[in-house]
């Protein structure tokens, strides 16, 4: 900055105009951390940059802008399927942790919801839900009532079901050695209840001593007399059979019921 000073001097007549002074002043000019470049290059890795024109290591990035403002906080790397990439830098993305369809869930929602369809049994345009109609097609229609219509294929009816793990495990191992029954079932079409069988033995000799094991059990409780077998005052006995006595799972229900609660099943069908 210059400021010159002057001198004005009134005589009569005459006016004196003395300049007897020059001063010069310099101002520096403000450093990169003044005007906002207060950042590294590494420190706005993925972000729009601006670079100090007197240091162009010193930078000013928006902080707002940047991938994990913006909800890509996962590394592509540990994605392990699907996932959306950051703009700003293609090694930050989002991973889809989402269901995929055909899932199934249990849930205490009672009607669709989200993308998830009820596992009723009902019939949907193949075209409406053409993705889930590309995982399951028209498998569930065989076991639909009526089958389905022209166009439309049909959800699992998995009320009143059990839900089990489809196919079997290896013969070597401690599951497959605990389990007898068929392996013979599918993902379509259920599987009907089955029970193990029940045994017992039970015989007499001629002195009337009775013995029964298994579901048999003496029920004549003391000897009878009467006519028996074509001779008169015979002595028998009465041989009882009871399935809870070879098993407490009998007569608790009328057909095969596990302990369970209640809940609804869905399959999702995508957004």
């Amino acid at each position: 900055f210059r400021t010159f000073l002057s001198l004005s001097v009134l005589t009569p007549g005459l006016v004196w105009t003395v300049f007897d002074a020059r001063a010069q002043t310099c101002s520096q000019a403000p450093s990169c951390s003044e005007l906002g470049f207060t950042k590294t290059v590494s420190q706005c890795a993925g972000k729009t940059v601006l670079k100090c024109p007197f240091n162009t290591a010193a930078v000013y990035c928006n902080d707002d802008t940047g991938c994990a403002a913006l909800g890509f906080t996962d590394t592509i790397t540990s994605c392990k399927g699907e996932y959306v990439k950051c703009p700003s830098d293609s090694t930050k993305g989002k991973c889809i942790d989402g269901p995929k369809v055909g899932d199934l869930k249990h849930s205490l929602y009672s009607s669709n919801h989200n993308g998830w369809l009820l596992c009723n049994g009902t019939q949907y345009s193949q075209s409406t839900y053409s993705k889930l109609y590309n995982v399951i097609r028209t498998s569930f229609c065989g076991v639909r009532s009526g089958g389905c219509s022209s166009g439309y294929f049909a959800v699992p009816d998995y009320r009143g079901f059990f839900l089990r793990g489809y196919s079997y495990p290896s013969s070597s191992t401690s599951t497959y050695q605990a389990y007898s029954g068929s392996w013979n079932y599918s993902t379509s079409s259920p599987q009907k209840e089955g029970l193990p069988n029940i045994t017992g033995r039970a015989y007499g000799d001629n002195e009337l001593s009775v013995m029964a094991s298994g579901a048999f059990y003496d029920a004549s409780g003391s000897n009878k007399s009467g006519d028996y077998g074509g001779k008169n005052d015979s002595a028998y006995r009465i041989f009882g059979f009871d399935a809870s006595r070879s098993n407490k799972i009998y007569g608790s229900q009328s057909h095969v019921v596990p302990g369970n609660y209640g809940t609804y099943i869905f399959i999702y069908a995508g957004q």
